[in-house]
């Protein structure tokens, strides 16, 4: 039976009176003792100051929770009824004291003992609802009814439990047809008269509230849209405002950025010409003191001029010195040579005598 042949009927939920909650008494911490010294045999419970002896044992009673799934047919196979039943529990003292070669795993004990027991309950209330007329009254009697025999049928073996139970039926596609062909294949044809009725009522309402949902659903969007819309000019009006001021902020920046620039030209333009000027002066220092070193040089070549001059006329007096005092000693050794020649040896002495000396000569 494939998923697209199915449909779910919309089954009412009736207005039944206040459901009084069963209190199973759940503990969080239930340990038990099991004190075995030779033939004696005892089981209670953990106390509160407890002193472990070597004879002792303790055993967990946890709390734990247990699924089981089943599906049953209704209505001659029109109906898939889908049940989910999730039970927590938890064993007590007495359920330990009757059980104990299943300690320490008493919750396995328990599910593999009285799962078949309970798929048993559930398929006897399951048939006492297919008698009923519950495709008219809803599930919810059923649901509760479960749950309260599986509670009751845990409590009488010492189980502390709550059952939850959840029934999802699943019809096949009902088809337009005279129920007198359908006869031989439903005994109920009341519940499938009902079924039709509902299934009209159901296809109907959903009917109105896709339309209706589709009308919510296109306000929605235009609404979306003016929504949209209303954001869009409002972040228009944002954006063209900061553009306007970012606008404002450059050409203020720019503008100051003008006068930054006109500063910074004239500052160059007062620093180029203090720097001509600079230049101007100092070229023109540079040309006063090459002036001046060529006057001083000239001085110095005027200075050296007159001392070389000096110098070559002391070389020329003192050359003239030299050839006149030769000449000088020249005329005396000529002079005294004639002497020796005109005088007698007797004179000699006396003549060598008065030979004048060459100083004398050259100032004469």
């Amino acid at each position: 039976m494939s998923e697209d042949a199915k449909r779910a009927t919309l089954l009412p939920i009736p207005e039944s009176e206040e459901i009084r909650e069963w209190d199973p008494g759940f503990e969080g911490d239930r340990w038990i003792v099991v004190s075995r010294f030779g033939p004696f045999l005892k089981v209670y419970r953990k106390p509160a100051k407890y002193r472990k002896r070597f004879y002792h044992r303790t055993f967990n009673l946890p709390v734990r929770d247990w699924l089981i799934a089943t599906e049953a047919k209704f209505l001659a196979g029109l109906c898939t009824m889908t049940s989910r039943l999730e039970v927590r529990f938890q064993p007590t003292l007495r359920y330990a004291q009757d059980n104990l070669e299943a300690l320490p795993d008493l919750a396995g004990h328990i599910i593999s003992n009285y799962e078949s027991m309970l798929k048993d309950v559930m398929e006897r209330e399951l048939v006492q609802a297919e008698a009923g007329n519950w495709v008219k009254q809803g599930l919810e009697s059923v649901e509760r009814s479960i749950e309260n025999a599986v509670n009751e049928t845990l409590a009488v073996q010492s189980i502390q439990c709550r059952a939850r139970c959840q029934l999802e039926p699943v019809f096949e596609d009902l088809a337009e047809q005279p129920v007198e062909s359908m006869s031989g294949h439903f005994e109920r044809q009341a519940a499938y008269l009902e079924l039709m009725r509902r299934n009209h009522e159901f296809e109907s309402r959903r009917s109105q509230e896709l339309f209706r949902h589709a009308e919510q659903n296109e306000r929605a969007a235009l609404e979306h849209q003016r929504n949209l819309l209303d954001q869009f000019r409002r972040d228009e009006a944002v954006r063209q405002a900061k553009d306007k001021e970012e606008s404002e902020r450059i050409y203020a920046q720019l503008k100051e950025e003008e006068k930054r620039q006109a500063a910074r030209r004239a500052s160059e333009e007062r620093r180029h010409i203090e720097r001509i000027e600079h230049e101007k002066q100092l070229r023109k220092l540079e040309l006063e003191a090459k002036r001046m070193e060529r006057e001083m040089r000239l001085q110095a070549t005027e200075h050296s001029d007159d001392i070389l001059r000096r110098e070559i006329e002391v070389l020329v007096l003192e050359r003239q010195r030299n050839s006149l005092e030769e000449e000088v000693d020249e005329v005396v050794r000529q002079w005294q040579r004639k002497k020796i020649r005109e005088t007698p040896d007797d004179q000699e002495d006396a003549d060598f005598v008065s030979i004048p000396s060459p100083d004398s000569v050259a100032k004469d």
